[in-house]
């Protein structure tokens, strides 16, 4: 008799009805949740265009002796960088034209998941990995295999297309470029 006495007085003390009380409750929570999701979803680009600024600088001096050096540093910046719920990547294996494949946390082979386009694959281990072509116009430039941890939400393909795309395909090519050119002109060095 006293609980619904007491509830009854607030609905006559406040003017509210006792089951907006809760329901405003849960509003608050869901748009608090959502707006932390959001945040985060909207902040990739900002973060990692400003995460990735290194080594762009490095690619545009032509620090990169070789283009291991590049892939161990991107297969790095991958692994550290995407650590986000839904999209966190714990390894994988890395094949860009010109270096020696790189592996790092995973016992995957790459050749049994080439694909055109970027694929998700279910792993027996529980895992997911995600397939990654890089490509530049019509030159093929290597692959990723990211091995992720939990499950992945369905906007991490667009993020990691954006970022084949906007990043590591023109930068990739780049370092390809400048090895192969610095290589020539110390080969002739070599022969002179």
């Amino acid at each position: 008799m006293w609980s619904i006495g007491s509830w009854y007085g607030i609905e006559l003390l406040m003017g509210v009805s006792v089951w907006q009380i809760p329901a405003s409750i849960i509003g608050t929570l869901i748009a608090v949740v959502s707006g932390i999701y959001f945040y985060t979803i909207l902040s990739i680009p900002y973060k990692l265009s400003r995460k990735f600024d290194h080594i762009k600088d490095k690619v545009a001096l032509e620090t990169y002796t070789s283009c291991d050096d590049f892939q161990k540093e991107v297969a790095d910046f991958i692994i550290d960088f995407f650590n986000y719920p839904g999209a966190n990547v714990i390894g994988g294996n890395f094949h860009f034209n010109n270096c020696k494949s790189y592996t790092k946390n995973s016992g995957e082979e790459i050749l049994k998941f080439r694909s055109n386009t970027i694929t998700k694959f279910k792993l027996k281990s529980g895992k997911r990995a995600v397939y990654v072509p890089i490509r530049i116009a019509n030159h093929e430039l290597g692959d990723m295999l990211l091995i992720m941890e939990g499950p992945t939400l369905p906007i991490f393909n667009d993020i990691i297309a954006d970022f084949e795309n906007y990043f590591l395909d023109d930068q990739l090519y780049h370092v390809i470029n400048s090895v192969s050119r610095n290589g020539a002109e110390n080969k002739k060095e070599l022969d002179i």
